[in-house]
Parts: C-alpha cells; structure tokens; sequence
C-alpha cells in the first residue's frame, strides 16, 4: 500500500510530461487512458438514452464502462507520472478493453447507429488507438526489459 507521502509528488497534469526526455509512450498511452474515462461516460450518458427494455449486451456495456471508468483514470494518472510498474497494469487493462470495445462496435454495426461517417471515425478510431496503445506498451515492456538485462 503506497503511503500518503509517496502519493504526493503526484500530480493530475504533471509538467514533467512537457520535457522531452518523457518517455513518449507513456505521454501518449496516459492520454489516451485519460481520454478513455471522458468516452466511457459518454458511453454511460448515450446507452442512458436508450428506452427501455434494455438489451442484455446494454446491460453488460454499462456495468464494464461504469466499471472501467475508474482504472482508466488511475492507470492515465500513474503513467504521467511516469511510473513505469503501472505499465503491466496498463497492459492487462487494454487487453481487457480492446474485446469489450470490439463487442461494442459490433453490437453498434447491428443496431444502425454506425450509419455516419462521424461515428464510424470515433468509433473505429477507438479500437485502432487501443490495438496501437497496446502494442506500443507491450514493444516498451519488452525493450525495457533487455535494456535492464544488459547493464547487469
């Protein structure tokens, strides 16, 4: 359990983030993270104006975005204060997330609400930003890992 005193060299918006010797993938994958808890309540808000009765894969994607919402936030606040033992974390939640948001995309492809162009990008724009995120973490993993076990 992190005590309050290791806590509070965190920051929100860090202006660390801004110097460019900030590893780039932890800025972008944050962000993303960060963007990813704005578009989970929207999720939530847009799935709240369906009528009822609701689909069970409605009730199933609101218990994952409302669910989700809350790692989104913790795993973006943890990478822009580079806190690289959150990346497995980060990894784990967008190997989670990148399925749901598959299921989500179909489900959406079969009710009609991908018929404007606007949607599809967002949507579509969602999922290839998760599959990229997620590989980028994985290839700073890995070549993290190798550069730990040359200077041994």
């Amino acid at each position: 359990m992190l005590t309050k005193r290791q806590w509070l060299p965190f920051s929100l918006f860090p202006k660390r983030r801004f110097e460019p010797d900030f590893p780039l993938v932890l800025w972008f994958v944050g962000l993303w993270c960060y963007l990813k808890a704005f578009l989970y309540v929207c999720y939530l808000y847009m799935l709240g104006l369906d009528p009822p009765p609701y689909p069970t894969g409605a009730i199933i994607e609101t218990a994952y975005f409302g669910a989700a919402l809350i790692p989104a936030l913790f795993i973006g606040y943890a990478l822009w204060n580079e806190k690289t033992k959150f990346v497995i974390a980060a990894i784990l939640f967008l190997a989670i997330d990148t399925p749901v948001l598959i299921y989500h995309l179909g489900r959406m492809l079969e009710a009609g609400f991908l018929d404007s162009a606007l949607t599809k990008m967002l949507e579509f724009g969602s999922l290839i930003l998760n599959v990229a995120s997620l590989g980028w973490l994985v290839g700073f993993r890995a070549s993290s890992r190798v550069r730990y076990a040359r200077k041994e």
